[in-house]
């Protein structure tokens, strides 16, 4: 199993070497996870915790992202034995629909992932189709890597769709919500920083 992840991580790696210039603010987060994920090496002791069913949503997107400029991360992902430890920590809040069987979260290098390198937490994020993600920040500067399923994106002053092999770059305690149409959400989350305090809801 650890070089299956170790394969998804330098397919990552490999991807971003070979991106186009942004902005210099993203192309520094560009880098750093791009470092992270080329450098990663199996955590010691690590164990795999079954985590939620996801497979059905996860495929899909997993196939539609196979026709799209991030395809070698598609591929990798799809070649894993086994499923990735997708989670949702966000505590339910009264009056508001449970979103825990449509959204989840898998880290793949860091704390809690298979894989570790300095100071980054690297995952994926996945969505159901039609599926709202509320206004939530977090301390940690993010970088998104859309994988498959063109999003609608809010962030203070500005709401665009953003598409597959495209960048979404959140600062710290930006916050930001995102919104599923027809299809799901595959993204790639890179985190430096203040990588141990957790996202909230805002």
């Amino acid at each position: 199993m650890d070089a299956s992840f170790s394969a998804v991580a330098q397919a990552i790696a490999t991807h971003l070497e070979h991106g186009q210039p942004v902005t210099d603010e993203v192309d520094a987060a560009v880098q750093h996870l791009c470092g992270s994920a080329r450098n990663a090496v199996p955590r010691q002791g690590f164990t795999a915790v079954p985590g939620r069913d996801h497979a059905a949503i996860l495929a899909r997107a997993v196939a539609s992202g196979l026709n799209h400029s991030t395809a070698a991360i598609a591929a990798a992902i799809a070649a894993l034995p086994g499923s990735l430890p997708w989670h949702y920590h966000y505590a339910s809040r009264p009056g508001e629909v449970d979103l825990a069987e449509r959204i989840g979260f898998a880290e793949l290098i860091g704390p809690n992932g298979p894989l570790t390198a300095p100071e980054c937490r690297v995952g994926f994020t996945l969505m159901a189709p039609g599926t709202f993600y509320p206004l939530h920040a977090h301390p940690a500067i993010e970088l998104y890597l859309v994988i498959s399923g063109a999003a609608g994106w809010t962030t203070p002053g500005a709401v665009r769709i953003v598409a597959p092999g495209q960048f979404v770059l959140h600062r710290s305690n930006q916050p930001h919500a995102m919104r599923t149409f027809g299809e799901p959400l595959l993204a790639l989350y890179g985190w430096h920083g203040d990588i141990h305090t957790s996202a909230y809801y805002l």
